[in-house]
Formats: C-alpha cells, structure tokens, sequence
C-alpha cells in the first residue's frame, strides 16, 4: 500500500516558518476560551440568562393592567367615537358610556366596528368585500 505525505524537509526555510506559524496558532487557539465549542450550561447558567433584562422584550403598558394586546372600550379616551366607511358615504357619531353600556368595556375595538357598522351593511362579515368601517379619531399609540 502506497502513503499519501511525505516526510517534511524542515531543513527548507520555507517548511521550517510553515511549520511555526502553524504551531503558534495551535497554541493560540489553545489558550482561548471561545476556541472551546462546549460550554457549561447548567440550570445556573440558564437561570442566568433568563434572568438577564436584555433577553426580555420590552412590552407597551397600561398602568392600570398588564402588556396592551388590543385596545378595548374602556381604552377609548373620546366621550364621542366617531366612526365613517371608505366604501360608502356612512357616518355615525357614537356615545363612548352608550356603548360601554351596550357591549361592555372590555369589547375590543376592531370588533366594535362590526357591532355598530352601518345598519343593514351587506359587507359586515364578508370574507372578500369587507365593510370598510374606520375610528375617524383613533387612539394615538
């Protein structure tokens, strides 16, 4: 069977500063901490992690509750809500405590433009020609 090297001459100058640059660069990898693929990661280590604030992603807060998913009645700041349609010419003006009064304060916004889009509207729940009714005034994020 045939071996595919061959001894090095390290008497060439050449194979010599090979040979050292590619020891001191073994040895210098060596010494590196990050040269070393497997980390500890223990239960400490990932507590750590998790409990650091920068893993946490920052999440807009209302002071009376928790993180804002979707704004409800309750949320509106209008004691008016005004409500108009891109594809027809309705427009209704809406008292905020009426409307607390008739779906609650918890009902979400955008399911609120269904509930009061303009009576007999064929487009209300329509998967493809949907109603096109908006907040005139919306909430400022």
């Amino acid at each position: 069977m045939a071996t595919n090297f061959r001894r090095l001459d390290t008497g060439l100058p050449e194979v010599s500063r090979l040979l050292v640059a590619m020891l001191q660069a073994r040895d210098s990898l060596a010494r590196r901490t990050w040269s070393h693929p497997l980390e500890h990661t223990g239960e400490e280590w990932w507590a750590d992690v998790l409990s650091d604030p920068r893993a946490r992603r920052a999440a807009r807060v209302a002071p009376s509750r928790g993180a804002i998913t979707v704004y409800r009645l309750h949320d509106e700041p209008h004691l008016s809500i005004l409500i108009a349609c891109t594809k027809c010419e309705w427009k209704a003006a809406f008292n905020r405590d009426e409307l607390i009064a008739q779906h609650g304060a918890d009902c979400p916004l955008p399911e609120l433009l269904s509930l009061v889009a303009a009576p007999g509207c064929p487009r209300v729940g329509s998967q493809w020609d949907r109603c096109g009714a908006y907040y005139v005034e919306p909430i400022e994020g």
